[in-house]
């Protein structure tokens, strides 16, 4: 008999199919589907913003992470965090919005072009969108199909096509305008799920002042509770054995957390805008939504150890820490009654959803706009119907490879997040800024931050522990920035 938790799960994923006819109306035309016709409000754009931001890793990775770590991970993942958000949406989104306005661009890659009036950044901007978000899309379709298939036992794979379904139909049906509204409930249920979860953990330990006291004084697998209180502290073994836990905690929150200032399916929905009043009213809006959640979930690993560890023996807790996307949907288990239970585990499938619906309409736009139509003049209606298929196919792309289980594929998936970022910190955000920025920098800033980032993770990531979104992001500026200052100098 299928249990309340589960139905709540399907009906989560169902009403995103009826709230999807909501941008029927609109996506008729191109601008319509892509664009919702530009009428996002504040709200919209905040909720959508943060809960595409958000994926399924956010609750079972962030919210577990200190599970293994120390605190000092939830800290200054919280932190940066908090000033990702506040960047992106005071230095990035005014900027962005108004040079969009002003040269009436469509996609990422073709306002690129139009920074440096260079065809080549486009084609590489257009690349590197298409292909490093369908390897990262794999990965945030596994977050969620792992919950699924846990809960409903249905085979990772069918967990994997039921997650890929109400995305390609309501994103057939409404395009941008179906993404912002189902984001807002989609994002709305993660912060309750997130809030939710935090009462109950709370109500266990006797509050997170009462839990950090009882943390310093157990013994977790015959070591000190109070490793797990200092950034020097609890790590990775081999991190821990070198004295790079502090390097490896700054390394990967300040890559998690500043990435949101870069990443082209977050600018993308500033396109959509209703106008520069959205923007700026959002910018109060958007960071507490990000700095809510954040503060919310990014400690509470630390905290399941007194609810978990009394019930599981060293081998389990061992396991656990290996595998700590599982230590909060354990801690639910135990502690949250049947249907509270299905609200909160359905939070990382909606998170899931949303990342997936929001990042593979940027794609759709960017094969649409600067491969398939680039230098060529299609009918509204022509590009409407491409649209519309194509957001099918990079909704179902990514899921092979997210069946695939070699490590090579898997170094990919998981450098792509920050490697993003790394590719458009300069051409985008500095570009916005600086005038003077050249094209040769651009194209060498997004080449050397692709290779950069997928090679350190394959082959350096684990002998240096510093994260590859730190040295591809430096290697990325300094041929943006000085590829530019030698341009001005010839000149």
């Amino acid at each position: 008999m299928i249990s309340i938790d589960s139905i709540i799960m399907i009906a989560v994923m169902m009403l995103t199919i009826v709230i999807g006819f909501a941008g029927y109306r609109v996506s008729k035309s191109f601008t319509g589907f892509m664009f919702a016709n530009r009428t996002l409000g504040p709200w919209l754009l905040s909720f959508s913003i943060m809960a595409t931001y958000f994926s399924a890793a956010s609750f079972l990775s962030g919210g577990g992470a200190t599970y293994l770590y120390n605190l000092g991970f939830g800290a200054w993942l919280t932190a940066w965090h908090v000033i990702g958000a506040v960047l992106l949406w005071i230095l990035v989104a005014d900027k962005l919005y108004e040079y969009v306005m002003k040269t009436k661009s469509t996609s990422i890659p073709e306002l690129i072009g139009n920074l440096y009036d260079s065809t080549l950044a486009r084609m590489i901007a257009s690349t590197v969108i298409a292909t490093l978000f369908t390897f990262y899309l794999a990965g945030v379709y596994k977050g969620g199909a792992i919950v699924l298939d846990a809960q409903l036992g249905i085979g990772y794979g069918y967990a994997l096509l039921l997650m890929a379904l109400p995305v390609i139909i309501y994103l057939m049906l409404g395009g941008m305008r179906s993404v912002v509204i189902n984001n807002l409930f989609l994002g709305s249920l993660m912060l309750i799920a997130a809030a939710l979860t935090f009462t109950y953990v709370m109500g266990s330990i006797g509050g997170p002042i009462n839990g950090l006291l009882k943390i310093s004084n157990m013994t977790i697998l015959g070591k000190p509770g109070s490793l797990w209180l200092k950034l020097d502290g609890m790590g990775p073994q081999p991190a821990m054995e070198k004295g790079l836990v502090p390097a490896l905690i700054m390394s990967v929150t300040f890559s998690i957390g500043m990435a949101q200032i870069a990443l082209p399916n977050l600018l993308f929905q500033f396109y959509a805008a209703k106008d520069s009043k959205a923007i700026s009213r959002g910018r109060i809006i958007g960071p507490i939504l990000i700095s809510l959640y954040a503060m919310l979930v990014f400690s509470l690993g630390i905290y399941a150890h007194l609810i978990l560890d009394p019930r599981l023996s060293p081998q389990q807790i061992s396991q656990l820490m290996k595998d700590s996307d599982w230590v909060i949907p354990s801690t639910v288990m135990l502690i949250v009654p049947e249907g509270i239970r299905g609200l909160i585990l359905s939070a990382p499938i909606a998170a899931s959803l949303s990342t997936i619906a929001a990042t593979v309409i940027t794609v759709s736009n960017t094969v649409i706009r600067d491969i398939v139509s680039l230098n060529r003049s299609l009918e509204e209606k022509t590009l409407t119907r491409l649209s519309k298929a194509t957001v099918a196919i990079f909704a179902l792309l990514p899921l092979p490879i997210a069946l695939i289980d070699n490590k090579l594929i898997i170094d990919i998936v998981s450098a792509s997040f920050g490697t993003i970022f790394a590719c458009f910190i300069g051409p985008v955000v500095l570009g916005l800024y600086w005038r003077k920025s050249s094209r040769e920098g651009a194209i060498a800033s997004m080449v050397a931050g692709a290779v950069t980032g997928i090679v350190w993770y394959i082959y350096m990531y684990r002998a240096t522990w510093i994260h590859p979104t730190v040295p591809a992001t430096a290697i990325s500026l300094a041929l943006f920035v000085g590829l530019s200052i030698l341009k001005m100098g010839r000149q």
